[in-house]
């Protein structure tokens, strides 16, 4: 019988790849991998450039060697690289037709649109972020948004390392999308005051303040007012073992689901909170 996009290998372990897995959150998904029983890890990728090719990674027990080419049979490609390096590794996917789960940000308008189109023919998930914490903040936001008025205002505030390439942080983004489309268009309620203070109306969309500093791994804080009080919501990673959990979660539960859309980060919440197994 034919096997279908997605499906599990003969074993029933997930032959997973992990792209960018010379990377800081990448080492973390591999190694986290390497010791789940669910997962039989057949491709740790890197770019061609890195002097670690040929080394062979991870423990006494299983262990994998760093690769460019993805040159064996894969059921789910995750993606921790770079925007440029999502779109190498989709279009292998898509050629193979292999799933993926990606948490690379920073894409251009014209590669999430590459992304979306990808997802009509692969089972295909992407998040800014993998913390399961995050997706219960973004339902917590979205009821708080839904109670802002005219007299109501909502900032978002995000810290990360000073290497971190984008600003805003994906997360943060995610979140003003989640404000942006939730909050009551009501009389009143234009948007937020221009940074040169001038009298037109910036779209609804809450502006999103970001630091850069230290080694700070990530946190998002979302910032609602009204007249008399304010309402926090804060969500902090204390390590990147956060990111990688979620991600192997998504990839285990992506497995066996059916091409046709980009699956996101609330998708994922919903299916576990349903009782879909990850």
């Amino acid at each position: 019988m034919r096997k279908r996009l997605g499906e599990r290998g003969e074993t029933g372990m997930i032959r997973l790849a992990v792209a960018g897995a010379s990377g800081r959150t990448g080492r973390c998904v591999l190694a986290r991998a390497l010791a789940d029983p669910r997962f039989e890890v057949v491709a740790a990728l890197t770019t061609k450039d890195d002097p670690a090719v040929g080394q062979r990674v991870g423990g006494t027990e299983r262990s994998v060697v760093l690769t460019d080419r993805l040159d064996v049979p894969c059921d789910l490609l995750i993606d921790f690289t770079t925007p440029a390096g999502t779109m190498a590794w989709l279009a292998v996917c898509r050629e193979r037709g292999t799933a993926m789960v990606s948490g690379v940000t920073g894409h251009s308008e014209q590669q999430t649109e590459r992304m979306r189109e990808a997802a009509r023919v692969i089972p295909l998930l992407h998040a800014a972020n993998f913390a399961w914490g995050i997706g219960v903040l973004l339902r917590a936001v979205r009821i708080a948004a839904r109670a802002l008025g005219a007299e109501g205002d909502v900032e978002i505030v995000e810290t990360h390392h000073r290497d971190k390439a984008d600003a805003p942080s994906g997360t943060a983004r995610m979140l003003a999308d989640v404000i942006e489309h939730t909050r009551p268009r009501v009389e009143g309620n234009g948007g937020y005051p221009d940074a040169d203070g001038k009298s037109e109306r910036r779209p609804l969309r809450p502006p999103a303040h970001s630091l850069r500093i230290g080694d700070h791994r990530s946190a998002h804080e979302v910032h609602f007012a009204w007249p008399g009080e304010t309402l926090t919501f804060r969500h902090e990673a204390l390590s990147r073992e956060a990111f990688a959990t979620g991600a192997l979660q998504a990839a285990a539960w992506l497995i066996g689901r059916p091409p046709g859309r980009l699956y996101g980060l609330e998708d994922l919440l919903e299916g576990v909170g349903n009782g879909e197994s990850p």
